[in-house]
């Protein structure tokens, strides 16, 4: 039976392992089945969390206080900062993360300077950050099977996410800062609607037609929106589905390839090497 996830996240149960460092505590979560419903939350401490399972179609959120907010999506990796009201869209089903909750000081290098306006939050819901990814399935690794030097190594790859993250956002906000016309949010959604749709990926010029755009025009609107081309978000987005069919399937890579589009089993493995630095079964082993 499903339940609120405001249940779910004071269930004792929910933290299956724990490393508790300076300033910060990595945990390893494994959610319920939760219930698709909206909530207000403001963090008590900057959140950085990492899915290690499907993510719940369908979530998504804002600055709360305005409804005419447009919301945005969660991606896999996803910053929640402390003190800031938000509101929340929760879909349906049970979800497994790896998080690190920062104390103040811990974080403060990484947030100097930066205001956490609509856009800015927007990308924190759903960051690009292949080091940070990286770093936080290695703290995983090391939550599941641990050694008398995993202190020391959470230790180190936390200062390395703290710095990566402090890069990242500065580059976002000098970015969102820069940036001028862009995509109106009914067609960013749209966009990214078909973006992130199962199957083969969509052609440019049908996500352009969608959006009521020409092709030139919609790839130059949908990178000052987003910072990247659209052939880097279908990519991107590839391979996320790839993660999660690796996961919870046990097809073989000629059936994963085919159900992405890819023309066969090599190219899928070559891209998804390009993407993340591991081979796909390399990936399924290191989730499994």
């Amino acid at each position: 039976m499903a339940i609120s996830i405001s249940q779910a996240r004071v269930n004792p149960d929910l933290v299956v392992r724990t490393m508790t460092l300076d300033g910060a505590v990595v945990e390893l979560c494994a959610y319920p089945e939760v219930r698709s419903e909206t909530l207000r939350v403001a963090e008590p401490e900057t959140v950085l969390m990492l899915g290690l399972s499907r993510l719940l179609s369908g979530s998504q959120g804002r600055l709360a206080g305005d409804p005419r907010r447009s919301f945005a999506r969660f991606g896999g990796l996803a910053l929640r900062p402390a003190g800031v009201p938000l509101e929340i869209q929760v879909g349906q089903g049970a979800f497994d993360t790896v998080r690190i909750r920062f104390s103040a000081a811990r974080i403060a290098p990484a947030l100097e300077g930066v205001r956490f306006d609509d856009a800015l939050l927007a990308a924190c819901f759903d960051l690009h950050a292949p080091a940070i990814e990286e770093a936080l399935l290695r703290l995983a690794a090391e939550l599941e099977h641990p050694a008398a030097d995993s202190a020391a190594i959470g230790e180190a790859l936390v200062a390395l996410i703290v710095l990566d993250l402090g890069r990242h956002l500065r580059e976002v906000a000098g970015r969102t800062a820069r940036r001028s016309g862009g995509l109106s949010a009914w067609a960013l959604r749209s966009a990214l609607a078909m973006i992130d749709a199962p199957g083969p990926p969509p052609p440019i010029n049908a996500i352009a037609e969608r959006c009521g755009l020409s092709r030139f025009h919609f790839i130059r609107c949908f990178r000052q929106s987003t910072g990247v081309s659209p052939g880097a978000a279908i990519r991107r987005q590839r391979i996320e589905r790839a993660k999660r069919l690796l996961v919870e399937r046990d097809w073989p890579m000629v059936r994963i390839a085919a159900n992405l589009g890819y023309a066969g089993a090599p190219s899928f493995v070559t891209a998804f090497r390009r993407e993340t630095g591991r081979s796909p079964g390399a990936w399924r082993a290191m989730m499994r």
